[in-house]
Formats: structure tokens, sequence, C-alpha cells
């Protein structure tokens, strides 16, 4: 059994999305690398995913970043590698705003904003660009597109490239009928491939779901990667409209 939110900085250093392909950051140009260090002396390490909103603005899971200090954190954009630049352009963390009612215990409203400095300069050759946020779920059984730099298994190693896969969004109440022991909340989504073997994965957390390019979800937790009986659970981005302009109105 994993660890249900989905932080890979005590799992295998190095992975990716699981039954998913290799990407170019040309074609998913909001991804971003959230990196971290664990004092001043440590080096930066990829720790989550994130998706970036505005110039200045990330958008990942509140599990990122909740009682953690701004200076132990760096992103990075334009890059498709887990480690290293290669091309991309890195801003400083300058707020870190996890919801203000982010549960830990069940990863309830798992959502948080990143705001950096310098802004990333908006630029499709080097491969950087905004998402907007969805205005609202779509139905069930939508195809998604998950991506991020995650395990490829529960226990595996993989590729430092970034990756996506395509999962279907399912049934809320199906999803809770999975997760019988922890609640199933309005601001949560879940999506999973018919029989498993598709999914998110520890690395992943933090990084966007994504439908007809807006950003509707933020990989959250999960019991395992891919299993069958166990879907996928992101943040419902849309359910969190109304939060997410107002923190970007207060630090605009």
């Amino acid at each position: 059994m994993r660890c249900s939110c989905r932080d890979s900085s005590q799992l295998a250093p190095d992975g990716r999305i699981v039954g998913g392909e290799v990407i170019s950051a040309y074609y998913l140009p909001y991804q971003v690398s959230v990196r971290r260090r664990n004092s001043a002396r440590s080096a930066y390490a990829h720790s989550c995913g994130g998706a970036l909103l505005d110039e200045r603005t990330v958008l990942t899971a509140a599990h990122c970043v909740y009682n953690r200090q701004e200076e132990n954190f760096l992103v990075v954009a334009g890059t498709e590698l887990r480690a290293g630049m290669d091309g991309g352009v890195v801003s400083r963390v300058e707020r870190l705003v996890p919801h203000e009612l982010y549960n830990a215990s069940i990863t309830d409203n798992d959502i948080a904003l990143i705001f950096v400095t310098p802004p990333f300069p908006l630029d499709s050759q080097r491969k950087i660009a905004t998402i907007e946020v969805g205005p609202e779920l779509p139905p069930v059984g939508t195809l998604a597109t998950v991506s991020g730099w995650g395990m490829t298994t529960e226990d595996g190693f993989g590729s430092t490239q970034l990756r996506q896969v395509q999962v279907p969004l399912v049934d809320r109440e199906v999803c809770q009928t999975a997760y019988n022991w922890r609640p199933i909340t309005e601001g949560m989504l879940c999506a999973a491939a018919s029989g498993g073997g598709k999914d998110a994965c520890q690395g992943d957390n933090g990084g966007p779901l994504v439908v007809d390019n807006k950003v509707v979800g933020i990989v959250s937790f999960g019991e395992g990667c891919a299993r069958a009986q166990y879907p996928g659970v992101y943040a419902a981005v849309p359910y969190f409209q109304e939060w997410i302009a107002e923190q970007r109105a207060a630090y605009a």
C-alpha cells in the first residue's frame, strides 16, 4: 500500500506517468517543475508539478507547499527534464498560498498558488505558455490529459522526461464507493482508465489534469498507482474558481 498522498520526496527519485508517453514541453507549455531543497545547503530537486496560469502564477497542490518556506523552492518552466534545465527558465518563489481550508487528514481543498519572481517570459519558442482554468467540470467519461515526471509503476524507476497519459473522468459516487473509508468531497474529481494501467503516480503530484486546453484537476492522491479498483483523485479546479481569482487579485 502506498502513501495516499502522492508525495515523491520519500520515494524513488526518478520516474514518470504510468502507461503514458514521452512528450515535448512544446505541446505542454503550461507544465512546470516545482523544485524544493531540504535545507540551505542541499540541492533543489523536483518535488511536484504545476500549471502556469499567468507569467507569475503557478497552480499546484496544497500538499506540495503546506508548512514550507518560500526560500526553499524554485520553479522551472520550458523544459522536459526532471533534473537540470535544458533551455528551461528558472524563477524564484515569492509567495506560497495553500488553500486556507486545506485538510491534510483527508486531503481536501488540496489546491495552492505559487507566485514567482521574476515573471516567466511567455514565449512559444521557449516552450512557455499559460493555461486557463476550466469553468466547469466536464461530463463523466470525458478524456483528460494528465502530465508530469512521476513514476511509471508503484515501485519502478523510469525516464526523467516529461510524460502524459489520457484518462477518462469517473463519476464521483463511483469514486466514493472505491474509497469507502474517506470522503470524496465536492472539491475533488476522479479519473481512471477502465481496467487500470493508466494513471498519475508519485512525483506527478501537483500537476495538471487538462480537458480542451483548460486545467480541470490537480493531481492529489490515490491508492497505489493505476490500480483497476482505485481511480486517481484530483482537486476539482472549477470548484475553486472564486478562490483562485481572489488570490490572484490579492497578490497581483
